[in-house]
């Protein structure tokens, strides 16, 4: 994950350092719908779900040139997740998990007037799954994430931005990710694929 930022940081840096590039800030909470996805492992199925909650987050857009912009984005989601297993396989009522979600990517901006900006494109990055619970490990999954919304200007400065994102995670890939059943623990190995949608906003600030 170090690397990763690293990677980001200097991509921001160097786009920053090419002219006079506008720069903005930006801080949302979006609420983020549950997801679920059915779920095998050895002799046991079931269903996997992850409960819908706030997410909030933040990211740097910096403006490259023919109507495209650089985001960098971070948001950070608290949430639950359990298990209903089908005929005779275990269940849990839920476990508590941090997720984090850091991506990169481009969007296309178009002014519709001076006052409203539409945006939409496409990033990429990592989705981390950290249980509350220290004693189980976290999970790093490849994301990618379709964005899109709107920056409604209050002056030259300051702007709300409305947004919707459709995450594709790819996650319980491999040992060592264990929701809790019963205290025993129980692995979900699988490949799932996962859409998490969410709606929100926040304040965009030019610099």
């Amino acid at each position: 994950m170090k690397h990763l930022l690293t990677a980001c940081a200097a991509i921001v840096l160097a786009a920053t350092s090419l002219s006079a590039q506008k720069v903005e800030l930006n801080a949302f909470a979006n609420y983020m719908f549950g997801a679920s996805n059915d779920y095998y492992y050895n002799n046991y199925n079931g269903n996997l779900y992850i409960e819908p909650s706030i997410v909030y987050g933040g990211a740097i857009d910096v403006d490259l040139r023919n109507n495209m912009m650089l985001e960098l984005q971070y948001a950070f989601q608290p949430t639950t997740v359990r298990i209903e297993g089908y005929a005779g396989s275990p269940s849990d009522n839920g476990s508590e998990i941090n997720n984090h979600f850091i991506q990169i990517g481009g969007l296309y901006h178009k002014d519709v007037n001076d006052k409203v900006t539409m945006f939409g494109g496409l990033l990429f990055g990592m989705e981390i799954f950290a249980p509350a619970n220290q004693a189980y490990d976290s999970e790093t999954r490849f994301l990618g994430s379709l964005t899109g919304g709107a920056k409604i200007w209050l002056n030259d400065k300051i702007g709300l931005r409305l947004n919707a994102n459709l995450n594709m995670p790819m996650i319980f890939s491999g040992a060592g990710f264990y929701l809790g059943t019963g205290g025993s623990g129980y692995g979900v190995s699988t490949v799932i694929q996962l859409f998490q949608f969410s709606l929100g906003g926040g304040l965009v600030f030019k610099l």
